[in-house]
């Protein structure tokens, strides 16, 4: 039984109820907390006292990660001293204002702000990071495909509030460093910010501060090099030799010279119908690899009509005794050899 007259104990006892009271859990201070910030506070007006006050919104991406966005809201500060040094707190991005962030090349229409929780700092300060897997419109250039580099963008920025309202500070892009692609390489991954006007409907126009980050790619080429264009050259270049390699006096073997480059020409078409599956459509012209397949494939088909009316000549030479032309041996075989035949 305590003896509450003792004054060594009622002091003991004071310093045991107190420091109970500091090791107990905050959970009733950050609660009250919570309720006396979300008193009378409206989360669709921007949170600063004086209308006039612009709020300054810092923005960073890091690629295959997440966005970072982080501003000061002016009714969600207090005093750490009367909330048991409580400094920072978490809340729904539900009660609380968010600048109203939008993905404006984007082909995906849902909310770029994914409802995460916001950290709120004493002094206003929050922060909200989320990640979201996000499909933008990117031009592409497939002239040089497959040695082609791409630059696409993606373009943020506040679709109601002017830069009179909102101000971004945009840090410089971020790549992780496990971040990786089977058919492009990554060459860099910069930010910048611009200022656009748009006309309003009462014929002035409004100041609005979007975001670009932009992201430069170069694609992998060595697929395409094992896969087509060293193929397709051993295969018309094989043939080629087979094509004009000696048949014999009695043009025994005609019929399968001409036979190899028909099989060649179908290659050649096979070729083409897979490159043409994987070159990227465009308006601009026919890409580097297709043109290269192409050409090869009337290196076959040349060099098949020319093995084809040498046969022929040579059968009538052979057969019905036909003397070609002067001007034929001459270009073939030379002057001195036209002379002979003349």
């Amino acid at each position: 039984m305590v003896d509450t007259q003792d004054p060594k104990q009622n002091s003991t006892l004071l310093e045991e109820v107190q420091r109970v009271a500091r090791e107990r859990p905050n959970l009733r201070t950050e609660a009250d907390l919570v309720t006396t910030l979300m008193q009378n506070y409206n989360q669709n007006t921007r949170p600063v006292k004086n209308h006039k006050h612009v709020i300054n919104i810092t923005s960073q991406m890091q690629l295959y990660s997440l966005v970072d966005i982080s501003w000061t809201d002016e009714f969600l500060q207090w005093s750490p001293q009367e909330w048991d040094d409580l400094r920072k707190i978490n809340l729904p991005t539900s009660m609380i204002w968010l600048p109203d962030g939008h993905i404006f090349n984007t082909v995906d229409t849902s909310e770029p702000l994914v409802r995460h929780n916001a950290r709120v700092r004493y002094d206003g300060f929050v922060e909200v990071d989320f990640n979201k897997l996000i499909d933008v419109t990117c031009p592409m250039r497939v002239l040089m495909f497959p040695f082609d580099e791409q630059t696409c963008s993606l373009q943020f920025g506040s679709w109601s509030y002017t830069s009179e309202q909102i101000s971004f500070h945009v840090l410089n892009a971020l790549i992780y460093k496990g971040t990786t692609n089977s058919e492009w390489e990554i060459l860099d991954f910069v930010s910048e910010k611009i200022i656009t006007k748009y006309n309003n409907t009462v014929g002035g126009f409004n100041e609005y501060e979007e975001i670009f980050y932009k992201l430069k790619l170069r694609r992998k080429p060595l697929y395409y090099i094992v896969v087509i264009l060293i193929p397709a050259f051993l295969i018309v270049t094989v043939s080629n030799i087979g094509l004009f390699t000696p048949h014999g006096v009695t043009c025994e073997n005609r019929e399968e010279h001409v036979s190899l480059g028909l099989t060649t020409m179908l290659t050649m078409a096979v070729i083409l119908d897979m490159v043409t599956a994987e070159m990227p459509r465009s308006a601009e012209g026919i890409p580097l690899l297709g043109m290269y397949v192409l050409v090869e494939f009337m290196i076959s088909v040349v060099a098949v009509l020319v093995s084809v009316v040498i046969i022929f000549a040579h059968e009538r030479m052979l057969y019905m005794e036909v003397v070609p032309p002067a001007w034929v041996v001459n270009l073939v075989a030379g002057n001195e050899v036209a002379e002979e035949v003349s």
